[in-house]
């Protein structure tokens, strides 16, 4: 018993541990000991296995250093080299270092990662990402998550976003950084509480990554639940949608404040987090940070830099100084009907205003709803409005119903929410058929109407605007036939409608198409087929608009119809106008004249460009627009039979009152976009080049994985240009074929080529590797003979590493020091050199092994002195950075509180003086006493934090391998 000390090193049952101390209780001996993996532990000695744990070179035997040399099984170069690249690769590395550059299969530019570099910089990873539409905030985020995972910041993690876009957040995640995203929907709840009982938390759970709609995370049942959860990291794509507006905030922003409060890194995502009134995007900044500025203070440029990333398209620019974004022209071709088609388009629009007026009469919003989707489909074409009036009129006639119960897939969708096309198209279908009458008699008689619209429709064999398109179409391959056209309708009737018009055009065999029950394979397929190959004509619907990217093939976009939401329209164009455009795009948005919508219409988009032009930044203008029903000022136009002018200056004057604020936003310098130029470019690229230093290349890869598989009795075999194949051991297969390829270490090659697996640095084939080596009895001591060495020594490998009083490593390194055996002179730099280096073949001096030997305990302290003064120059800096970063926010806090105190008090200053004169406030005074109350508490806790965050602890520095050194 008294053999042990503490800090004593041993091995307790085979496993790592350190003594803490000894004691008897009574007769028997017990040992407290801090167990690798297990934490402490109090264990009867006699009931354990307890042997010394030896220093590396203790374990080498007098009788064999005569026979040592870098090849030696006990002293192996090659496996000392191993132990050292896998040691590299586990650490977690200091903030200032982008790990996801290699990690991902995503082409990244250089303003992506500088907005992933300003993030990881913060004191919290709690950002707004406001860049323009089409920048890449998906790519951003994915890869500011992946920086988190390899800091080990990323278990639990939770995507809120719109319903439509779920699966592309899962296929993207999987496709560019091999993330598997499970799909939080009815389904995996009902699967959760059956696994884990009705009382669990189900989403508060471990080994988490989730996405989940807006509209589900919503519902009333969760909230309790959500309310006990955390998660390390929340992204919140479309945000605005989240955002507060009005006195009494909505369920979803209700809901993204309880989880933003519920986490630790949070991604808000919007284009457009500015609506032109404020108080939204103020909303936003408090998610991000609710102590960052007073209830009653105005935002400041300062405060909101801290919070917001913005970057427009007109603001990025590459190394000659010339815009990365081409300019875009957005033309609108009128489309004059004939006498059968104004004939039409007014009888049409004579049934809806009946229709509409009787809904709103009889109170079903759901009928009016359906009637604003008619005279969509009025303006879209013949083809879809006939296929409108046909299946309302055969559900009338068939079931004779007058029901307004809705699905659940109608009802959101009446309710606002984004759907998946084919869901959107079976609630369009399923609200097409509402009606509400008064009696039988009214009944009959709309079904008359119908009947007579149907005949009438069936009367226009094709419409103008379809001729129009096609002949344009036509004389744009006269004249240009090398070009490529992309064909944007909103309805899957106008596509088919277009499809049958053209089959028997020349070019008609040209045309790929994509629509909502196109599957996501064939998608890609046809993507690539119209970028790569001969197919010059695109024809969509908005199943489109999001996911897909044609900038590289083609130029030229037709919307045959202007969707209601000037949002989509810009999702539009954004599959052309992005990143990797070289030309001009030119837009041409095909109108009827001199209707309602026509005008309607073409006032919006000469608006969006006209203060696209001012501003420079479209998504501020959608932004503005983003809340504006213009469904429903269309239909109160309708239902009052107001003149379209009447209805332009209503929605004008609505327009320019947000644009006024919002000029004023920028002459503040609150929402300006960042302008990224030359010197960003030279800023954010040396911080890759650190990163690839640090992380590993893809030749530092190869070479692991390819020496490790070897030295655990597997093969790796060049297999092509960049291809390999490996037989791999039975220890690292796990799942993989023993066969395992092909396969590659270059990112471009695997992007390149399908089929092809990619090894990155955080692959699971390396990451089973690196753990292996580390866990290994081999490399802990090598034998080196290096060129470059003068004389006998030892290099120290020695794993530093700093946290701050909360637990997070907030910086990890490997330092190799040498110390010569003669003047016992530590040297970092030759460190660096001897770990790096190749040792040569041979046989040392054994008097020069056997002296290292004997001497090693003078080396070692040394060593330690030197590492000592390193580790204190380290925390001094990490240290200073740290208090700096933490006392900005402390300031912050202060005037936050103080501001809020204030306010308050003056609540109750105030009810004190009503009370004075008579009144009965003792609930109101209570009320806000209690606010107080809670508020000093919050800032009691959040000055606790940031305590802790500005604390640095160095954990001590542990020698994890050691190279004998001698010269050749």
């Amino acid at each position: 018993m008294n053999d042990f000390e503490s800090g004593d090193a041993i091995l307790l049952n085979g496993t790592t541990a350190e003594v803490i101390k000894t004691y008897s209780v009574g007769d028997l001996d017990y040992l407290r000991a801090y167990v690798e993996d297990a934490g402490v532990k109090t264990v009867c000695i006699d009931d354990v296995e307890i042997e010394p744990k030896s220093d590396q070179l203790g374990k080498l035997s007098p009788a064999s250093i005569d026979q040592l040399h870098p090849d030696h099984e006990d002293v192996s170069a090659d496996w000392f080299d191993l132990r050292t690249q896998a040691l590299q690769l586990q650490i977690a590395h200091e903030q200032g270092q982008l790990l996801s550059i290699s990690n991902s299969l995503v082409r990244l530019e250089p303003y992506q990662l500088a907005a992933v570099n300003w993030v990881m910089q913060k004191l919290r990873q709690r950002a707004l990402i406001a860049d323009d539409v089409g920048l890449g905030k998906t790519i951003e985020a994915g890869l500011i998550l992946k920086e988190l995972t390899a800091r080990n910041r990323a278990d639990r993690v939770l995507f809120v976003v719109p319903a439509h876009l779920q699966k592309k957040w899962i296929r993207d995640m999987d496709r560019f950084f091999d993330l598997d995203l499970t799909p939080a929907d009815r389904q995996w709840v009902e699967g959760e509480k059956r696994r884990l009982g009705e009382e669990a938390n189900i989403w508060d759970q471990d080994h988490q990554q989730m996405v989940t709609s807006q509209a589900f995370l919503r519902q009333d049942e969760f909230q309790p639940a959500l309310e006990e959860a955390f998660w390390d990291v929340v992204v919140v794509d479309e945000a605005h949608k989240a955002a507060k507006r009005g006195e009494s905030p909505s369920k979803t922003s209700k809901m993204v404040e309880r989880v933003a409060g519920n986490s630790d890194s949070l991604l808000l995502l919007s284009a457009t987090p500015h609506d032109g009134k404020g108080e939204a995007f103020r909303s936003l900044v408090e998610y991000i940070d609710p102590f960052l500025v007073a209830e009653d203070q105005d935002l400041s440029k300062e405060a909101v830099d801290r919070v917001m990333i913005r970057r427009g398209k007109q603001t990025l620019y590459d190394d000659d100084g010339e815009r990365i974004f081409p300019d875009r022209e957005v033309n609108t071709v009128p489309v004059e009907m004939t006498h059968d088609e104004r004939q039409f388009y007014r009888a049409v629009t004579d049934y809806v205003q009946n229709v509409y007026n009787r809904s709103e009469k009889l109170n079903e919003p759901a009928v009016g709803f359906a009637m604003a989707l008619m005279q969509k489909r009025l303006v879209s074409s013949i083809g879809a409005i006939q296929a409108t009036l046909s299946r309302r009129l055969g559900d009338l006639v068939d079931e004779q119903s007058t029901s307004t119960s809705l699905s659940e897939e109608a009802s959101a969708y009446l309710d606002g929410e984004d759907l998946e096309e084919s869901d959107k198209q079976r609630a369009e279908e399923e609200l097409s058929a509402l009606t509400v009458t008064e009696s039988d008699a009214q009944l009959e008689e709309e079904i008359e109407t119908l009947r007579d619209l149907v005949s009438l429709a069936k009367g226009i064999s094709v419409d103008s605007k379809a001729q129009k398109v096609r002949r344009y179409i036509q004389q744009l391959f006269e004249e240009q036939p090398d070009e490529k056209l992309l064909l944007f309708t909103e309805y899957r009737d106008t596509l088919d409608y277009l499809l049958d018009l053209v089959k028997d055009e020349a070019w008609a065999d040209e045309i790929l198409v994509i629509h909502g029950d196109v599957d996501k394979d064939e998608r890609a397929r046809i993507e690539d087929e119209f970028n790569h190959g001969q197919s010059r004509l695109l024809f969509a619907t908005d199943a489109a608009s999001e996911g897909i990217d044609l900038q590289h093939s083609c130029h030229i976009m037709v919307n045959y119809e202007l969707p209601w939401n000037p949002n989509r329209l810009e999702q539009r164009i954004g599959r052309l106008h992005r990143y990797g455009q070289e030309k001009e795009v030119k837009v041409w948005n095909f109108t009827f004249e001199d209707t309602r919508e026509g005008e309607i219409f073409e006032m919006l988009e000469n608006k969006v460009e006209n203060i696209r032009g001012k501003l420079g930044n479209t998504a501020d203008v959608l932004g503005m627009l983003d809340d504006i029903n213009v469904d429903s000022i269309i239909m109160e136009s309708i239902q009052n039979e107001e003149p379209a002018s009447a209805t332009k200056e209503e929605l004008e004057e609505l327009i320019d009152e947000r644009q006024r604020t919002l000029q004023e936003w920028y002459e503040r310098s609150l929402i300006d976009t960042s302008t990224f130029d030359q010197e960003s470019r030279e800023k954010i690229q040396e911080v890759m080049d650190e990163s690839e230093d640090i992380y590993g290349t893809e030749a530092d890869i190869h070479e692991f994985v390819e020496r490790g598989v070897e030295a655990l009795g597997g093969e790796v075999e060049k297999a092509g240009n960049n291809l390999y194949r490996a037989e791999l051991p039975r220890s690292l297969r796990q799942g993989i074929d023993e066969e395992y390829g092909p396969f590659t270490f270059s990112r471009d090659f695997a992007m390149d080529h399908d089929g092809i697996d990619y090894v990155s640095p955080d692959d699971d084939l390396v990451q089973r590797l690196r753990q292996q080596v580390v866990n290994s009895e081999h490399g802990d001591v090598g034998l080196k003979l290096l060129p470059f060495v003068d004389e006998p020594g030892i290099t120290y490998n020695y794993r530093v590493k700093f946290e701050d009083g909360t637990g997070e490593v907030i910086r990890e390194d490997m330092i190799p020091v040498y110390v010569d055996a003669h003047h016992q002179d530590p040297r970092q730099r030759l460190g660096h050199r001897i770990v790096q280096g190749d040792s040569v073949k041979g046989s040392p001096d054994a008097d020069h092994v056997r002296s290292l030997i004997q001497n090693q305990d003078q080396l070692r302290a040394a060593a330690d002195r030197y590492i000592s003064q390193q580790v204190g120059s380290l925390r001094e800096e990490l240290h200073e950075r740290r208090r700096e970063e933490t006392q900005q926010e402390l300031d912050d806090l202060k005037e936050y509180a103080e501001a809020e105190r204030q306010r308050i008090q003056q609540f109750i200053e105030d009810y004190e003086r009503k009370a004075e004169a008579g009144s009965d406030m003792d609930i109101a005074i209570r009320g806000q006493q209690e606010r107080l109350s809670k508020l000093e508490q919050r800032i009691v806790d959040r000055r606790e934090e940031l305590q802790r965050k500005a604390q640095v602890i160095s954990l001590a520095p542990e020698v994890e391998n050691l190279a004998l050194v001698l010269p050749v």
